[in-house]
């Protein structure tokens, strides 16, 4: 396979895994996808992986449920509450569907089952992972410390969360926080795997589309209506910014929305969306 390149070089990532076989699988594809040269380290407990990260926090941990002094969602929780500067990738023995929508929910950015993911899967997650992070922090860094839920059916202008999503190449949402979800109006459960131009007003695709596929790297603000369930509209404010996963410089990009009001709708949030991660 061809080496991840990232304009930094190689992430620096903590893996957390006691067992000494899975260890070794995770340590060998980390070095498939990055060479040897790259900054990993591995720990066999939980205690072990905060004082890690005390000492030099990594830009990702790689973490094992099953540790001997950590069982299930407790070693994600403990890590979330010690090291919420850290993003957390879960590996487990273990597909369960379950599981793995509560380790995201609590905070986890992504749920992957060992023996099954690739190296280049397991390296595009690590390095989706840490921007979604980045991402997750620059929507906080610009939202109330607690925002007060909207109402129905219409979120306020002045009351509207701030939220985050991650969208695929065809425009369909991969992750979505609560609130995202709250602001279009849908479960959590039903927003995902919907494209955002399904969302959108027949009107408003064609410059949607044309804003995720211009080539020139200049930022610019467009408005988008989002149809929302009720049949009311949400303006949305977006401002498009390419992101690189190390091999094209328009694999991604961060959309912050603006609101804007016209005839009673408003919508607000910060979307990072994601274009081009493939499998």
């Amino acid at each position: 396979m061809e080496q991840q390149q990232t304009s930094g070089g190689p992430p620096d990532l903590l893996v957390v895994e006691d067992n000494t076989l899975h260890a070794r699988l995770v340590l060998t594809m980390l070095s498939e996808a990055w060479g040897d040269e790259a900054p990993v380290r591995h720990v066999k407990r939980l205690e072990s992986a905060l004082e890690a990260i005390s000492e030099a926090p990594p830009d990702c941990v790689l973490l094992d449920l099953v540790l001997p002094d950590a069982d299930g969602l407790e070693a994600v929780d403990s890590l979330l509450v010690n090291a919420a500067h850290v993003p957390i990738v879960v590996l487990s023995a273990h597909k369960d569907d379950h599981l793995a929508l509560r380790a995201v929910r609590r905070g986890a950015q992504d749920y992957l089952v060992k023996g099954t993911v690739t190296a280049d899967a397991l390296a595009r997650s690590v390095q989706l992972a840490i921007q979604r992070h980045h991402a997750e922090n620059r929507a906080a860094s610009d939202s109330s410390p607690a925002p007060i839920p909207p109402p129905e059916p219409l979120p306020d202008v002045n009351e509207a969360p701030t939220a985050v999503a991650i969208l695929d190449a065809e425009g369909a949402v991969m992750f979505a926080e609560e609130e995202a979800a709250d602001m279009l109006g849908l479960p959590l459960t039903e927003v995902i795997g919907v494209p955002l131009a399904a969302m959108c007003h027949p009107a408003d695709m064609d410059r949607w589309r044309a804003a995720v596929e211009k080539e020139d790297e200049d930022l610019e603000e467009i408005i988008v209506r989002i149809v929302h369930p009720s049949g009311a509209e949400l303006r949305l404010g977006i401002t498009l910014e390419p992101l690189s996963d190390g091999q094209k410089a328009r694999a991604a990009f961060l959309a912050m929305f603006q609101p804007h009001s016209d005839e009673g709708t408003a919508s607000s949030g910060a979307y990072a969306v994601v274009s081009g991660w493939g499998d």
